[in-house]
């Protein structure tokens, strides 16, 4: 399948575990500084929060120039940072953060048999490999930017659009989602984002689910649906973490 050529190293470096700089066995240094990391923002105060990597754990910043940073719980970011110790105050690491930008996070939705039309038919840019989940969150990279006038949402069907209905879990054991496109432009329309990140909160996996299959068009396959299994992990925990 053809890889996704728009942010290719960049996803590249999200999947590294290594350093950009080596370590030298004695600890972390100034020059140990780590490749572009998926994490999402966990807020302490209004302006105090920790970062929660997809691969380093839990990080407290120990920035004191990030007064304009505005925190908000949930929020996923790429991040690279600094690490400079290891078990601080209850936290996997200490960092420094280098850089840190947002990225488009965004929540599964109902869809009724009446919002079907308007939640669009259009192909995703993005292939099957294009498609992770961790850390309890389900990220599509694109393949290019989209035009900020389009939607890209992860739904789930729904009888009405009661607010207070939870998407239920198939007869066959797994959560049935799908992935929706409307542009509502044409191409010409400048490009905005091109990593949506959506949280997995609102799916129970503490019961008898095995896991989400998840449907969505592409551009270079058609129709597809992607099966993610849910991988028990040690003491007989079920985690949205733990998929593959």
């Amino acid at each position: 399948m053809k890889k996704i050529a728009y942010l290719f190293s960049v996803i590249c470096l999200v999947l590294s575990l290594g350093f950009q700089s080596c370590d030298d066995g004695e600890g972390y240094s100034i020059g140990d500084f780590t490749a572009p990391q998926l994490a999402t923002v966990r807020t302490v105060s209004s302006s105090g929060f920790y970062l929660d990597c997809d691969v380093w754990g839990t990080c407290w910043p120990v920035n004191t120039n990030m007064g304009w940073y505005v925190p908000i719980d949930g929020q996923r970011v790429v991040v690279t940072f600094n690490p400079l110790w290891d078990n601080y105050g209850g936290f996997d690491h200490a960092v420094m953060i280098l850089d840190m930008q947002d990225v488009l996070t965004r929540y599964v939705e109902p869809m009724s048999p009446d919002d079907e039309d308007e939640m669009g038919h259009e192909p995703v840019p993005t292939t099957a490999d294009g498609v992770t989940i961790g850390n309890g969150y389900l990220n599509v990279w694109l393949s290019r930017r989209l035009p900020f006038t389009t939607t890209l949402r992860l739904v789930y069907p729904a009888v009405d659009d009661s607010e207070t209905e939870t998407p239920a879990v198939g007869e066959d054991g797994y959560y049935h989602l799908e992935l929706r496109c409307h542009t509502q432009a044409g191409a010409d329309t400048p490009g905005t984002y091109s990593l949506v990140s959506y949280s997995l909160n609102a799916l129970d996996f503490t019961g008898d689910a095995k896991g989400i299959r998840l449907k969505l068009g592409l551009e270079e396959g058609g129709e597809e649906t992607l099966v993610f299994t849910l991988v028990q992990e040690d003491a007989g925990q079920s985690t949205v973490s733990a998929y593959r």
